[in-house]
């Protein structure tokens, strides 16, 4: 928490700075706001060489909850889940014909995560690794979902977001986060080392990764509106 905060302070920081160097630089600087397969976003550019190179910098939010049952060959568990996207990019547009399309790359940090928990309810029952257990041996079962802190983007769009001239602008946004594999991690509260449930929470959990290991991309499609000051 407070490292999002002082992510989200350096963020605003920058945003200010920008529009505040718009005139030493004599070109403008669009703030965007936007929503794409990444949540909502919010995002500040300007250009390092008018017409070619943009550096954009930015943040994107949603948070999503749900409830339903997880479910596989071997499982059966109901839960409460909390997705969370979350990403901060540092990204360079490149206008290669100097026109409305661009080539875009860099990084965003990550902290997309989903977070889940179940108790079973009053006499419920959890099937785990194909092995029944009522709630009360369990306790309370948790999943975490996340990925590596780092993830490289590669894309391509069309529209400036640092528009040459002020007013607003439009922007389409189409390309790849390489976020490797999830990490899925599991767990009981009343699993006790060496146990028969702490051995099927173990191989239940190996099974997710092994399933999920080949989602190693996040795609991205989104749509921004801008105004350049």
């Amino acid at each position: 928490m407070r490292f999002q905060k002082k992510m989200v302070g350096a963020l605003v920081v920058a945003v200010v700075g920008m529009v505040g160097m718009a005139p030493a630089w004599a070109d403008p600087v669009n703030v965007s706001v936007g929503a794409s397969t990444l949540g909502l976003g919010v995002q500040a550019s300007i250009a390092l060489i008018p017409g070619t190179l943009d550096l954009a910098v930015g943040i994107n939010h949603l948070s999503k909850s749900r409830t339903g049952i997880y479910s596989s060959s071997n499982n059966s568990i109901p839960y409460s889940a909390n997705l969370r996207l979350q990403t901060i990019p540092v990204l360079f547009d490149y206008f290669p014909f100097h026109g409305a399309f661009r080539l875009t790359g860099g990084a965003m940090i990550n902290e997309n995560q989903i977070t889940a928990f179940s108790n079973g309810g009053s006499g419920g029952t959890y099937i785990i690794d194909g092995t029944s257990y009522p709630a009360s041996q369990v306790g309370t079962f948790s999943g975490q979902v996340t990925y590596r802190r780092v993830a490289p983007y590669l894309g391509f769009g069309w529209g400036s977001k640092a528009a040459q001239d002020s007013g607003f602008s439009a922007g389409l946004d189409i390309g790849v986060l390489f976020t490797g594999s999830p990490n899925i991690q599991f767990s009981a509260s009343n699993a006790s080392p060496g146990s028969a449930l702490a051995s099927s929470v173990a191989t239940a959990q190996a099974n997710a990764n092994a399933k999920a290991s080949s989602y190693k991309l996040w795609p991205v499609i989104g749509f921004r509106l801008g105004y350049a000051f």
